[in-house]
């Protein structure tokens, strides 16, 4: 829809096109009511959302911004309130949503091979992860994950399940976590979020317990996870896409303008507004058709989100939260936490011959079809024991002839966030046949304990790597705990690094640990595109950064014997 400049009164209280009736018997979202509450309550937060918006524009609208191109990892607290057994969801049933959340802002979502061919081009992947709390704003080791009973039979959307003075669960400290409640909501409504701009306090999203998560727990037809997947977009400053107005504005220039929100599964193209002849974009997230029939974000949506990341952005703090790290080590002060391990991607970008239909490694046995070119299985795992012999089964499906495959497995042993260290190439080999092939692989003594990444690559191409796009075939991801291997150091190396002040002006510190001799430490800076930059200068213990741009960098240290990534902000 058209960027055009808009009144305050319009954008932000302009709630004229109530959803209508027939919401009430499908999909409803108290996004908007939640906010015009919020705005009669404290009228500064309209100054302070204009101002975000602001920003949020000239970000959208500067031809040399680029969306990140570097993984953008949001700490998680998931707070469980239940007044049944039912409604105290399973662990695996969160997690299940922490997955289809990943997928869905990575678009490796397997139905986004779905979207019509009219807004396939449109489609895009944010780049932006989520995973589970590992320590608490105290610092202390944490789950993600807390639970109360409580007495409330159902809650409003007033806020009073995110506090414990009035029965709920109290925020974590919003500027490092995204606070998700689960629990029963009245009225029919499946979920409601804050837009940046709110109270800290009451900062995060609210999903009713049944519509959280895939499967298992959750009712169709909001058994896919998509209901957080459209209130996190809210979260992240996206509105409805009809613009909650008949025709409205949603504030993105690349989604067509549409008379109302869609409900169930619209036959493509619908036609509303004179937006013909490809019509409405009902299956974005922020429509509100049902799970199984959205299933896209929009460029123009992803910049938006990215916005708020930028250098000044109002989540920008979240980028430097440690709340996604496991305690141990580093001091406090100005010393900014470390940050989790992101790898390259890696997707087949055809899949209409072959594609990877089973994966078997200890307790991962999966058997699927075609996943759009890329599965995010990290939520399934096995153990491999530090010096053990492994066999992994694998096999190809395809469509009718069976073609010669090229097949690589890695698993990234020293947890460095790469698969090009020696010996991490477990698997290399091809073959023409549809049936299980097995390999066998021993896992060196000096991997690292903890869990790590192992990626599955199966493509037509013998010249295909771990990292990048390819023609033919597919990749999947998956977790392996390493037992019995070396000190689980991850969290020391990057916590044994300490950088301050952060963000900085002229001069970033980094204090090298006594551990370690400083003539080995070579440091590497690298924009959220993924890029080297070279003119920042190391000298000792010193990275000099004042002729770099305002913005957000990664960190590469690295000593000879481990490896660790921070970001920073250069202001």
């Amino acid at each position: 829809m058209k960027k055009n400049l808009y009144s305050l009164a319009l954008a932000f209280l302009g709630l004229g096109a109530a959803v209508s009736a027939e919401a009430q018997q499908v999909r409803q979202c108290s996004t908007m009511e939640n906010l015009a509450a919020q705005l009669a309550a404290d009228p500064a937060m309209a100054q302070r959302m204009a101002a975000i918006e602001n920003r949020t524009q000239q970000f959208v609208d500067n031809p040399v911004a680029k969306r990140t191109a570097a993984t953008i990892t949001i700490p998680v607290v998931v707070h469980v309130l239940y007044s049944t057994s039912a409604q105290n969801i399973s662990d695996a049933q969160i997690q299940s949503q922490l997955t289809v959340l990943n997928e869905d802002f990575t678009k490796t979502n397997a139905d986004v091979s779905k979207t019509p061919s009219a807004f396939a081009g449109l489609a895009a992947n944010a780049n932006i992860q989520f995973v589970l709390a590992k320590q608490t704003p105290s610092g202390a080791t944490t789950s993600g994950i807390e639970r109360k009973s409580v007495t409330t039979a159902s809650w409003g959307t007033d806020d009073k399940m995110k506090k414990a003075s009035t029965g709920g669960l109290d925020a974590w400290d919003a500027t490092k976590y995204l606070n998700l409640w689960v629990c029963n909501l009245s009225g029919g409504v499946l979920g409601y979020a804050q837009f940046p701009g709110g109270t800290v306090a009451t900062d995060g999203v609210v999903i009713l317990s049944s519509a959280f998560g895939k499967g298992g727990s959750s009712s169709a037809p909001f058994n896919l996870g998509r209901t957080a997947t459209h209130e996190v977009g809210h979260w992240l400053n996206l509105r409805h896409i009809w613009g909650d107005a008949n025709c409205g504005n949603d504030l993105v220039s690349d989604t067509p303008t549409q008379q109302t929100s869609n409900y169930s599964c619209p036959s493509f193209p619908r036609v509303t507004c004179s937006n013909g002849p490809n019509g409405d974009m009902f299956m974005n997230y922020m429509d509100y058709v049902d799970d199984a029939c959205m299933y896209m974000f929009s460029n123009g949506q992803s910049a938006r989100m990215n916005a708020l990341f930028a250098s000044g952005g109002s989540r920008a703090s979240l980028l430097t939260s440690n709340g996604g790290t496991v305690p141990g080590g580093g001091g406090g002060g100005t010393t900014p936490p470390p940050t989790t391990v992101s790898y390259c991607a890696s997707k087949g970008t055809n899949v209409s011959y072959e594609w990877i239909d089973y994966v078997k490694l200890g307790s991962i046995a999966r058997t699927s079809s075609k996943d759009a070119g890329y599965y995010n299985g990290t939520a399934l795992s096995t153990s491999l024991a530090a010096g053990s012999s492994q066999t992994i089964n694998f096999s190809a499906g395809f469509a009718s002839t069976a073609y010669t495959e090229y097949w690589k497995v890695y698993i990234d042993y020293n947890q460095d966030g790469d698969f090009s260290d020696a010996g991490e190439t477990v698997v290399s080999g091809s073959s023409s046949s549809t049936g299980t092939l097995s390999s066998t692989f021993t896992v060196p003594a000096t991997a690292k304990s903890g869990a790590t990444r192992m990626r599955v690559v199966m493509s037509d191409n013998s010249a295909t790597t771990s990292c990048g796009n390819y023609s033919y075939g597919e990749t999947e991801d998956y977790t392996v705990n390493i037992s019995g291997g070396a000190r689980l150091s991850a969290p020391a190396e990057v916590a044994g690094y300490r950088i301050y002040p952060n963000p900085a002006t002229d001069v970033l510190n980094i204090e090298i640990p006594a551990t370690i001799d400083a003539s080995t430490v070579s440091v590497s800076v690298y924009d959220m595109r993924g890029a080297e930059v070279k003119n920042a200068r190391f000298e000792g213990s010193l990275l000099n950064v004042g002729e770099l741009a305002k913005g957000v960098y990664l960190l590469r240290i690295t000593d000879g014997q481990q490896v660790s990534h921070q970001r920073f902000v250069k202001e």
